[in-house]
């Protein structure tokens, strides 16, 4: 049983995939309490499935970039797990999670998250060979600097408010916002990325293992 743990934004995931089927998944939206609700929350899914902690055989954290302390706190508890019970683990960057979740399209696609102060981190990807793949480096902008490399048809998939919404759709003619519900970071699709690498031998390095911060990143635009 694999437990997934994201906690990149504001928005906290949980889930536990078993290598054939999703058992459990919760995600909901925390105003910054992560430590008080992570633990308990990873507790109570546990307990809910009839899961003990000696039936996990691997962990799976987002990476970010995301909240500082969000991040911080997700991978605290990965690694507290991975070396208490001597499990794999695996990171996966935040927005290869989301993008990972998306329908095939022809089209670019732009995927975002909240960093905070009004940012937003991004990256393109485009789908090839039946997957999303990056294009480029993680960005970090305001929307309004986000919208203005928008010069063809695009794909925009993340966090975004009413005012993003209302931004981006100016771009009527070129832009296409993904459903709210597709909006969401699966913690399911993080635990099936990092069932995929641990089957591979693809197990990161517990101890070295480093959440993506955002004053890691290089702001290079987009082409």
């Amino acid at each position: 049983m694999l437990l997934a743990i994201d906690t990149s934004t504001e928005w906290i995931g949980l889930g536990l995939h078993d290598g054939v089927r999703v058992v459990s998944e919760v995600t909901w939206h925390s105003q910054n309490y992560h430590t008080v609700e992570l633990v308990p929350s990873i507790a109570a899914m546990l307990e809910r499935t009839h899961t003990p902690r000696s039936a996990l055989s691997g962990l799976a954290v987002a990476l970010g970039p995301g909240s500082f302390t969000g991040l911080r706190i997700g991978l605290s508890a990965v690694k507290g797990l991975a070396l208490g019970l001597s499990l794999p683990a695996v990171g996966i960057p935040s927005l290869e999670i989301l993008a990972a979740s998306q329908p095939a399209l022809r089209r670019p696609m732009i995927a975002l998250l909240q960093v905070g102060r009004g940012r937003f981190a991004y990256q393109r990807f485009q789908y090839q060979k039946d997957q999303w793949v990056p294009q480029g480096l993680v960005a970090v902008d305001e929307p309004k600097t986000i919208a203005a490399t928008i010069t063809s048809p695009v794909y925009v998939v993340g966090e975004m408010g009413p005012e993003e919404r209302r931004l981006f759709s100016r771009k009527w003619k070129t832009t296409r916002l993904a459903a709210p519900s597709a909006c969401l970071r699966r913690p399911a699709v993080l635990a099936e990325l990092a069932w995929q690498r641990l089957k591979a031998g693809q197990a990161d390095d517990v101890v070295s293992l480093a959440p993506i911060y955002v004053h890691t990143l290089s702001n290079v635009p987009d082409v």
